[in-house]
């Protein structure tokens, strides 16, 4: 091993004219031909021209990829960039320099950055614009089941958030005076079934069932139709509040006059009062649950009768 070494003091600093030296050395001592020699070295000659070749091949598609995922990379940003409305976005690396692979690290950061601010856009919008169709859906009526609504993604600007957010709060303004017409309703009908003795949880289910307290219903009804059927219920409501009372006043116009023929005694007066009391009362002063209850009416009417 040591002669080895000693004949060949270049190991560990090989190079090509080192080897190509050894070479020729080793050749004169054989009594290499000229000529032999010379069709070894134009083969070596081949052989390592086709070695560079390749690297090179190898070296160009690189720089070719390397240039196709900057290009992307820019293509990438300017979108990004376009789509999120930040022309003046403060990590935009616009004008990059220094090598393919300088220019890639200097883009990526921006990227990363913006593909997470498409994320949290992408989340905004997705959720604005589902609480503008569960409104809408509450204010047509429809039991449509609300679904995560497609998302514009060529547009996830400010602006165009702003204009949703806009859109929302009117609708949120809407349901909100809606939802107030409905209780204001709501309480004009326990009034008056108050008043007629009727029942409030029948009559106001059956004009929406989300209007009964007592069946858990988180979700009261807001559309037009329950607006407008809560509307000619108050209205018949108040209609037969009308037609009952007239009817007692007639009722104690006739008590009065009988009374007073036969000289009533004040006693057997006081026995009628919930019929008395209301004699010039307006519908609207009318307000004592029971008072024009259907079965007080009719009680007292045969009490007169007999």
């Amino acid at each position: 091993m040591e002669a080895v070494e000693s004949a060949n003091p270049v190991i560990g600093k090989i190079t090509c004219g080192t080897l190509l030296h050894q070479l020729q050395k080793i050749w004169d001592e054989v009594g290499e031909a000229d000529e032999e020699r010379d069709k070894m070295i134009l083969q070596l000659e081949l052989e390592c021209l086709d070695v560079y070749k390749r690297k090179v091949d190898k070296a160009v598609k690189s720089r070719v990829q390397l240039l196709q995922t900057l290009a992307d990379a820019r293509v990438e940003l300017a979108n990004l960039l376009l789509a999120l409305g930040e022309k003046n976005y403060v990590g935009n690396p616009e004008n990059t320099s220094g090598t393919i692979k300088e220019q890639l690290a200097v883009i990526a950061p921006a990227l990363e950055k913006l593909w997470k601010l498409k994320d949290d856009r992408i989340k905004e919008f997705s959720d604005v614009q589902s609480r503008i169709h569960e409104i809408r859906t509450e204010i047509d009526g429809t039991n449509e089941q609300v679904e995560s609504p497609l998302v514009d993604e060529s547009d996830l600007s400010t602006k165009k958030l702003d204009k949703f957010h806009a859109e929302l709060e009117d609708l949120q303004k809407e349901k909100n005076e809606r939802l107030h017409k409905v209780l204001e309703f709501v309480s004009s009908i326990r009034d008056l079934c108050a008043v007629l003795g009727a029942d409030f949880f029948t009559t106001v289910t059956e004009v929406h069932p989300s209007l009964n307290d007592n069946r858990g219903v988180q979700l009261i009804s807001i559309s037009n139709d329950t607006l407008s059927r809560l509307d000619k219920t108050v209205s018949a409501l108040r209609e037969d509040k009308k037609t009952r009372l007239q009817k007692i006043q007639e009722l104690a116009a006739r008590l009065i006059d009988l009374w007073n023929l036969m000289d009533t005694p004040a006693e057997k007066r006081s026995l009628f009062d919930l019929v008395t009391c209301n004699m010039s009362a307006s519908v609207d002063e009318v307000i004592v649950p029971g008072a024009l209850a259907k079965d007080l009416i009719e009680h007292k009417l045969r009490g007169l009768v007999s």
